[in-house]
């Protein structure tokens, strides 16, 4: 019996999907920093771009560019979901880790797999839209951390695909193992995402 509902919630799902609108949303942006905070370890110390030595919260917050891809599908009427990948580059107050400063590492890139949650209310023309993304990081592809990031904002349809700008906040948290055996360190940003985004829908 199991067998058949489940296989009948297979069916389901997929001619839903093949009936919802299928949507692509590309989006680059600002992250300006609000707040980078660490906690070091007997094995990963966290430095700034003087190589002074960091512990707790930065005195400087790191800003980041941020861009992704999403391709998702309408689930009810402006609501969709949907997944795909995502990065941010460190432009400002670079977090450096390592053992010691002198073996420290600057960070260089951070790269998301992500899912997403998104609503559009249409008032011709104008949209207003709200979206929740989250997902897996790898900051550097050598450590692994989660973000979260919820915005709001408001889009223009121009036939067929809509121009959308917004902001919100965004936390980022990473796991830092030493280059070794060792205790971990933990890092985390949390920002004010700036984004301009533009969805076209199949």
């Amino acid at each position: 019996m199991k067998k058949y509902i489940v296989l009948i919630a297979m069916v389901a799902l997929l001619g839903s999907l093949s009936f919802a609108q299928l949507g692509t949303d590309v989006y680059v942006g600002y992250d300006l920093g609000l707040k980078t905070a660490t906690a070091e370890s007997t094995d990963v110390k966290f430095y700034d771009a003087n190589s002074a030595r960091i512990t707790g919260d930065a005195s400087n917050a790191t800003s980041f560019i941020n861009l992704g891809l999403l391709v998702d599908y309408e689930i009810a009427d402006g609501f969709s979901i949907g997944g795909g990948v995502g990065g941010a580059l460190p432009m400002t107050n670079k977090i450096k880790y390592g053992s010691d400063a002198a073996s420290s590492t600057a960070m260089k890139f951070a790269l998301d797999g992500l899912v997403g949650v998104n609503y559009a209310y249409p008032l011709e023309p104008v949209m207003l839209k709200a979206n929740l993304t989250g997902g897996l990081s790898f900051l550097d592809m050598s450590h692994m951390g989660y973000l979260v990031k919820a915005k709001f904002g408001l889009g223009y349809d121009i036939g067929g695909f809509t121009v959308s700008l917004g902001a919100g906040y965004e936390l980022r948290n990473y796991t830092i193992k030493p280059s070794g055996e060792g205790a971990a360190g933990k890092l985390m940003f949390q920002s004010i995402p700036i984004e301009l985004g533009i969805t076209l829908k199949f």
